[in-house]
């Protein structure tokens, strides 16, 4: 495959899976023909890619799901998956909040919890495991919670805030198990280029006490 046709080959993927996103934000109920409209592509080119509206639904949602994991691997990357969901956040508020591409949130869980089971593979303690995992689920689902009510408030404050005030809210609580649940999750906050240009800008601009 030469670059050109990889490029044309990415480029037909990319408008497919961005189309569909704006579809499932409305319904799953699109059509074929609804999305050829959409992504401004040729019947042709969506069967070379696909072979039915499905197919192309698991591509999305399991490229989705690669997104936000792409800083998961045994610890739960809670800035990084925010940061993620910011990017698509009118497409990701339908999902959270209004239950759109059900699909979606059930594939994320799965692989969050077959991560989460595998950094405690090693764990001999039955009895610990089952409480460690327990809490994990509750501070995963706490986790959604907040990102849904952000989205569904209009993101006021940075997804580091969210993180910071998240992290903040489980510093506070006690338990057996408080110590190993919270080690799953990782709330380092990695600004990129953008985010540290405006960081700098914002305390360059506050005044000096002498």
């Amino acid at each position: 495959m030469t670059k050109t046709t990889d490029a044309r080959v990415l480029r037909s993927r990319y408008v497919m899976r961005h189309a569909a996103m704006d579809l499932l934000a409305e319904s799953d109920r699109f059509s074929i023909s609804e999305l050829l409209a959409t992504a401004k592509v040729t019947r042709g080119t969506f069967y070379r890619h696909y072979s039915n509206k499905a197919d192309l639904i698991r591509d999305v949602n399991q490229h989705l799901v690669n997104q936000l994991l792409v800083h998961t691997k045994k610890r739960f990357a809670c800035y990084d998956m925010i940061r993620q969901i910011e990017k698509e956040a009118p497409f990701f508020h339908e999902v959270f909040n209004h239950q759109k591409d059900v699909d979606l949130p059930f594939l994320l869980m799965q692989e969050l919890r077959d991560l989460r089971d595998v950094a405690l593979r090693d764990l001999r303690s039955s009895a610990l495991k089952t409480r460690i995992v327990f809490q994990w689920e509750m501070m995963t689902a706490a986790f959604f919670a907040a990102v849904s009510l952000w989205l569904e408030e209009g993101m006021p404050f940075s997804a580091a805030d969210l993180v910071m005030e998240f992290k903040a809210l489980w510093k506070g609580t006690s338990g057996r198990t408080k110590k190993s649940a919270q080690a799953l999750f990782d709330f380092t906050i990695r600004l990129d280029e953008d985010e540290l240009k405006e960081t700098l800008s914002v305390e360059q601009a506050k005044p000096v006490l002498s």
